[in-house]
């Protein structure tokens, strides 16, 4: 099963949107331009789920879309 980074531009991401994004079972990061809860950030610590936000949204525009593959 292949792992990807999921790229987030919701205000905020809050438990319950963690909890789906983890039960996917194939997200190994998380990047948002909005914020992560406390509460959605422990989730995503526990799942093994790297996440990062306040993300400007300059920063993906600049650069093409590309699929990359992770490794475990």
């Amino acid at each position: 099963m292949s792992q990807y980074i999921e790229i987030k531009t919701l205000a905020n991401i809050y438990p319950y949107q963690a909890k789906k994004i983890i039960s996917k079972g194939t997200v190994k990061a998380i990047l948002t331009t909005g914020t992560i809860s406390p509460a959605a950030q422990t989730l995503f610590d526990q799942s093994g789920i790297i996440w990062v936000e306040k993300i400007p949204e300059t920063r993906f525009m600049k650069s093409k879309a590309q699929d990359v593959e992770l490794e475990n």
